[in-house]
């Protein structure tokens, strides 16, 4: 008869049970590490900073804008009192556009703060009188601590302006719209180092490419566009994303991976993950636009390229693999040795969850050892 030590450990073995996944940035992990500034020398904007602090919801009365770090927690303490504060779990209540209203959307409904709040790359030129794409433009990441960086099972990207689609500030915004517009093109860089901060991903040798979003292959939905047989200053949004958004019932879940653009890197076996970085070599969905520019409409707020939330979802797909880099090494036996007869609840160094470390995580890391590396 098999001894109970071994019969534990054969059960744990063949379970196929991994270690918990977690979220790398956003919802308060992780911090923005660096931006490029292409603007021109003298201009009062520069890429990934604000460029609209007046929005007030008139349900809540809060204050949205431009910010460089909003898929994340801010740091900044209102110290100007514009009323921006951080807490991406309190919602903003949604007084529904009319033309939203009549396709059977509630009149009023909540979505989280920080898929309201509104961020952008400055990305088409307007100073000059060409309108032409002012970039590349990139943004880079720091993801949540690790010092041996993270496997990165995937990156979301909130790529469309749900402030204007869906939202009526005053009695007169019946229409939806967007004033600013959803990328042309996402490049999605991974780093476990990065050294020269000021260096564009692309052809930096430590960056790493792993997927590309873009309105071309479908990743990044064609949100609003400019209309000229309307005379509206602003785009349009299409009868396609209004059904999607109604037949999705976007209302009750509106933090659902269906309206997220995402890479996914599972099969990738990405490890060691440090940074992300998005980059923008095409402006916004706007930019291409020969008509748009010739009438002087992105000299207004559609020069900017907006997305709203970004997340990064990593850690362990190995059992065994205790500190969620993805493969189980020297760190890991370590972690299992250091915490050993400790008696706890959802320690990651109890692998069979059992509450208490002990020779069976032990086993498990020994069994294990190499996995994913």
């Amino acid at each position: 008869m098999k001894r109970p030590f071994l019969v534990a450990l054969a059960a744990v073995l063949a379970s196929g049970v991994f270690a918990d996944t977690t979220q790398l940035l956003g919802g308060g992990a992780g911090n923005v590490r660096a931006v490029n500034a292409l603007s021109e020398v003298g201009l009062s904007e520069l890429e990934m900073q604000w460029s609209r602090r007046d929005f007030q919801d008139a349900t809540t009365g809060m204050v949205f804008g431009f910010w460089p770090s909003y898929t994340i927690s801010n740091t900044i303490d209102d110290p100007f009192g514009w009323g921006w504060f951080d807490f991406p779990n309190d919602p903003v209540t949604i007084t529904t556009v009319d033309s939203l209203v009549s396709r059977g959307w509630p009149a009023t409904f909540q979505v989280p703060n920080y898929l309201f709040r509104q961020g952008g790359v400055y990305s088409n030129r307007s100073a000059n009188g060409d309108h032409s794409v002012l970039g590349p433009t990139w943004i880079k990441y720091d993801l949540a601590p690790n010092a041996n960086g993270w496997a990165v099972h995937q990156v979301k990207i909130f790529a469309w302006d749900i402030r204007d689609v869906i939202h009526k500030a005053s009695g007169t915004k019946v229409a939806s719209f967007s004033d600013t517009a959803a990328p042309q093109t996402i490049q999605v860089y991974v780093a476990s180092d990065d050294p020269n901060m000021a260096n564009d991903p692309n052809g930096d040798a430590n960056w790493t490419l792993v997927g590309t979003l873009s309105k071309a292959n479908g990743t990044i939905p064609n949100t609003c566009e400019w209309n000229p047989g309307t005379n509206n200053t602003f785009g349009e949004c299409s009868a396609a994303l209004l059904d999607h958004l109604t037949n999705t019932q976007f209302w009750l879940d509106p933090t659902n991976d269906r309206y997220y653009s995402i890479v996914d890197l599972t099969a990738m076996a990405v490890r060691g993950v440090k940074h992300v970085a998005l980059r923008f070599p095409h402006g916004n969905q706007y930019g291409a636009d020969a008509t748009l520019a010739a009438s002087n409409r992105t000299s207004s707020s559609l020069r900017y390229t907006n997305y709203t939330d970004v997340v990064v979802i990593g850690g362990s797909r190995v059992l065994g693999d205790i500190d969620g880099d993805g493969c189980v090494d020297d760190t890991d036996l370590a972690r299992v040795l250091t915490a050993f007869g400790a008696v706890c609840v959802d320690c990651p160094e109890d692998i069979n969850k059992d509450g208490i470390i002990d020779d069976i995580d032990l086993a498990i890391v020994l069994t294990q050892f190499g996995a994913g590396c």
